[in-house]
C-alpha cells in the first residue's frame, strides 16, 4: 500500500473538514507520496526516540496525534528541533502523517477511547460542542464513586498520577476531554456532570467548576492521549493487515513536583 493510499483511508475516518481552524495536521512531510510502505510507527508524539525506532526498524511512515509542525517553520535547518526532525525524516526518506483534532472528534477517534478505557458509557446528545459532537461528551460512570474513589480509579488506568480537585460529592455522571479541555468544564457542568476528567486544568477554571459542585480531575495532556498509538495501530490493522506496526509508548512526561514542604 502507498502512503498516499493510506492518507486516503485515514481522512475517510477523520474529514479534513472536522479539523479544528487553528490546527495543522495531515501529510506534514513527504518525500514521496507513492512509496511502498511495509511498516508504520505509531505514536502520540514525533519525538527524537519515535524517529529513532522509525529508522530502527525500517518503517517509511509515521502516523502521530500531535503535529510536528503547528507554526510555519521559516527555515529548515539544525537551528530548531522541528527543524532537526524534517531533515532526520527527510534524510531517511521517512513520511509524517498526523491526526490531531480530527480525530479527537471522530466518531471512533480518541475521546470514544478515552470514555471507554475509563468506563464512561457517553450519553447520545449530551454533547459539549455541538459543532463538534463526539469531542468529549457527559455519561454514566459504570459504578458510584466518591471523588478520590474515581481519582484513583483514572490514576490506575492511565497509569499517572492525578491533580483532584473535589467538590465532595459522590459522583455518577462524568464528562471528560482528552487533551486539554478546561473550556469544557462549563458546558459540562450545565448538562448535570458531577466530574469532569481532562488534563491542562488551570486553577481558575477548577475553582469555577468546584464552585458549581463539578469535581475535576486533571490527568494530564499526554496521559489522556496515550491511546493515539494503539488506536491508529489498530486501524491500519483493519485496513491493511499486511503492514508491519509498531506502537510507541512514550516516556512519562509528568514533570516532577518538588515538595520542599516534605524535606
Amino acid at each position: 500500500m502507498k502512503i498516499s493510499e493510506i492518507e486516503a483511508r485515514f481522512d475517510a475516518l477523520y474529514p479534513l473538514e472536522r479539523r479544528a481552524e487553528w490546527d495543522n495536521d495531515g501529510l506534514l512531510v513527504c518525500p514521496d507520496r507513492d512509496r511502498a510502505v511495509t511498516a508504520v510507527v505509531t505514536c502520540l508524539d514525533v519525538t527524537f526516540p519515535v524517529i529513532e525506532k522509525t529508522i530502527e526498524v525500517g518503517a517509511q511512515l509515521i502516523v502521530s496525534h500531535h503535529p510536528l509542525l503547528f507554526e510555519p517553520l521559516k527555515a529548515v535547518n539544525e537551528d530548531t528541533i522541528a527543524g532537526q526532525k524534517v531533515l532526520l525524516l527527510l534524510q531517511h526518506e521517512i513520511s509524517l502523517l498526523s491526526f490531531h483534532t480530527r480525530c479527537d472528534c471522530a466518531e471512533r477517534g480518541l475521546n470514544s477511547e478515552f470514555a471507554a478505557a475509563l468506563g464512561v458509557r457517553l450519553t447520545p446528545g449530551a454533547v459539549l460542542d455541538p459543532d463538534q459532537p463526539y469531542t468529549g461528551g457527559v455519561g454514566t460512570l459504570f459504578s458510584r464513586m466518591t471523588p478520590e474513589e474515581l481519582a484513583r480509579h483514572v490514576s490506575e488506568t492511565l497509569d499517572t498520577p492525578v491533580r483532584l480537585y473535589s467538590a465532595g460529592t459522590g459522583v455518577e455522571t462524568v464528562g471528560l476531554c482528552c487533551g486539554s479541555g478546561k473550556e469544557f468544564l462549563g458546558p459540562a457542568l450545565r448538562l448535570g456532570a458531577d466530574a469532569f476528567i481532562t488534563g491542562d486544568v488551570t486553577y481558575h477554571a477548577a475553582q469555577a467548576a468546584v464552585e458549581g459542585g463539578m469535581t475535576v480531575i486533571d490527568c494530564g495532556h499526554q496521559a489522556s492521549e496515550a491511546l493515539a498509538a494503539a488506536l491508529f495501530a489498530e486501524e491500519i490493522a483493519r485496513f491493511a493487515p499486511d503492514i508491519r506496526v509498531f506502537p510507541f509508548r512514550e516516556e512519562s512526561f509528568d514533570g516532577e513536583i518538588v515538595d520542599a514542604r516534605r524535606f
